[in-house]
């Protein structure tokens, strides 16, 4: 009888695993999307630019973000995501965003724990851009912080966001990146991904098509780094993708020269900017554990 009762116990106390059923949906209210081109046509637009391991973010203007209090719905995802894969946009995947005040915490999203959600904070991210850049600090105080602020007046600048992968990813259906994309879009077997670092994903993401500007370019804008740093880190890619590019006939070899590739670069990289310019990347994101809870 003891044993049953902690069995029970067991089952009620662990989280329930998410519903098979909401991720389907959600995928295929993605699928409707899958050529880019009807995509645009109804309207979806694109923010941002292309980030790797993930992609290019599109947002349906008249589709508001969630806020506090309103059930996710799979069926009517915020984003659509597209990446280049074999020479044309190929949707990888849909993304919910809720829109937070401060000091409330993550959405209940999907059922179960295994949903993986990252918030953009955009106040913060505003002001570590715009330091230096007085028009443009003039600019995002006009138009975007607004855009932030609740018909009841309540400013919600904090943006939950979580992925839902539509191609398979080896770190499940809603983490934050998709390793699987970098082996995708060189042709490599998505197999070998499976069991290997993010390091060797990321490094491998830079010999990709447009792989180094994707990497760089919008840092580059938001750190505000001048063309000196540009070239020199420009440069270091492409090292690193010559370095890459015969030692791709194998799982081992490939993942080995992604990792090798990607620790020069970094290297680059963090010798090349101030830590001014981290911070300011860095802000991008808040991902780190315990920063909302649910």
């Amino acid at each position: 009888m003891r044993v049953v009762f902690l069995l029970l116990a067991a089952l009620i106390l662990l989280p329930a695993p998410v519903r098979a059923s909401e991720i389907d949906r959600g995928r295929a209210a993605a699928q409707i999307y899958a050529d880019l081109g009807d995509a645009r046509r109804a309207g979806w637009k694109r923010f941002g630019g292309p980030a790797s391991l993930m992609g290019q973010h599109y947002f349906l203007p008249t589709r508001a973000d969630l806020v506090n209090g309103q059930p996710l719905d799979p069926a009517r995802p915020s984003n659509l995501l597209y990446a280049k894969i074999g020479g044309r946009e190929v949707l990888v995947g849909a993304a919910y965003n809720y829109r937070l005040a401060a000091g409330e915490m993550l959405p209940a999203g999907f059922a179960g724990a295994r949903d993986v959600w990252h918030v953009h904070d955009v106040a913060r991210f505003t002001a570590n851009v715009t330091l230096d850049r007085p028009l443009l600090r003039w600019a995002a105080a006009r138009f975007v912080a607004p855009e932030f602020v609740g018909p009841d007046g309540v400013a919600r600048d904090r943006l939950a966001m979580v992925h839902l992968w539509t191609i398979p990813n080896p770190d499940g259906p809603f983490a934050s990146h998709n390793r699987a994309l970098a082996y995708l879009q060189l042709g490599l077997p998505t197999e070998w991904a499976l069991g290997a670092s993010k390091d060797a994903a990321r490094g491998l993401a830079l010999a990709a098509e447009d792989g180094c500007a994707v990497e760089i370019d919008t840092d580059a804008w938001i750190a505000n780094l001048s063309r000196a740093t540009k070239r020199r880190l420009h440069s270091a890619c492409r090292q690193a993708v010559d370095f890459m590019r015969p030692r791709l006939g194998s799982k081992s070899s490939a993942n080995a020269a992604g990792e090798a590739a990607w620790t020069g670069f970094s290297r680059v990289r963090d010798e090349a900017l101030t830590p001014a310019q981290k911070l300011r990347i860095a802000s991008i994101v808040d991902d780190g554990p315990g920063l909302l809870c649910r």
